[in-house]
């Protein structure tokens, strides 16, 4: 019997055997099953997280939402303008206004020194 070794096929053999033995050495010592709940309760975390985010962006207002406040903060400063055109009006009756009580304040003073 003649065996002719082909060196492509044992190389490979020889690689895969090493790989087992190294893995099987490694994880000899670790217990899988502590790693496995770790990040099982990892993933756990992360999936609670992912459905806050999810709900919180459901409440957010939208870009229509947005347009509507916009639109509405466009109204309001016209409001203001206009109460504020009406607020100067009243200044302008209040100075005309404390005028007149003052030359009726002078027109009694000077009417009882006479």
């Amino acid at each position: 019997m003649n065996f002719d070794i082909n060196p492509t096929i044992t190389m490979n053999l020889i690689l895969s055997v090493i790989v087992i033995f190294f893995a099987w050495f490694r994880t000899r010592n670790h217990n899988v099953d502590d790693e496995f709940k770790t990040l099982t309760d990892r993933m756990d975390r992360h999936s609670g997280r992912i459905a806050a985010l999810e709900q919180t962006i459901t409440v957010m207002p939208d870009k229509d939402d947005m347009h509507k406040l916009q639109i509405e903060m466009v109204k309001m400063t016209g409001n203001l303008g206009q109460i504020q055109a009406v607020m100067e009006g009243n200044a302008k009756i209040m100075t005309r206004l404390e005028d007149i009580v003052s030359r009726h304040e002078d027109h009694l003073l000077e009417g009882n020194k006479r």
